[in-house]
């Protein structure tokens, strides 16, 4: 019977996993090179690193040769609140920031190829920026560790953890 649940159990478990996990990491392909952009981390609050990695492939092979520009605009600002030159490490283009008060952003990534000064893609995503969280109790303020980790009805999801967790235990001994 045992053996019967399992695959159960495992489909439970892909389940249980958080969706923001799969959305830390996009990709697009325009004119035969692929871009695949992170922006981290999921959850923006103001004051807080931002980081950007731009990863750009060609055929499988790294480009490293493009200018990439990143620009952030207030909500519905047409001028950018700053505009930068996006810096390459290795062969990720990289860059950090943090936004200095709540409210929702726009950020624009620009990648121009030198040799064709005219074209350039763009790629924008749109950013809501909450409040800085109290650092005093490390983001658990709101509320307890097995709410933390199992959602609002931490203690029922903590003991029902539990319940499937040692007889799994057990009949592993």
């Amino acid at each position: 019977m045992f053996t019967k649940m399992m695959p159960i159990f495992a489909a439970l478990c892909l389940l249980a996993l958080p969706l923001s996990a799969f959305a830390l990491e996009q990709s697009f392909t325009q004119g035969g090179l692929k871009a695949i952009i992170r922006l981290t981390p999921d959850d923006i609050s103001a004051g807080k690193k931002v980081n950007i990695a731009l990863k750009l492939e060609k055929d499988g092979q790294a480009v490293v040769d493009r200018k990439v520009t990143l620009e952030i605009y207030d909500k519905e600002a047409t001028e950018p609140a700053f505009k930068r030159e996006v810096d390459l490490l290795d062969d990720e283009y990289v860059d950090s920031w943090s936004f200095e008060k709540p409210g929702d952003y726009k950020v624009v990534v620009s990648i121009a190829d030198p040799q064709k000064p005219g074209e350039a893609l763009h790629y924008e995503v749109r950013a809501s920026v909450g409040a800085a969280k109290d650092a005093g109790h490390n983001g658990h303020e709101e509320h307890g560790i097995f709410s933390h980790h199992f959602g609002k009805k931490g203690w029922w999801m903590g003991g029902l953890m539990l319940l499937i967790m040692v007889p799994m235990m057990l009949i592993a001994l």
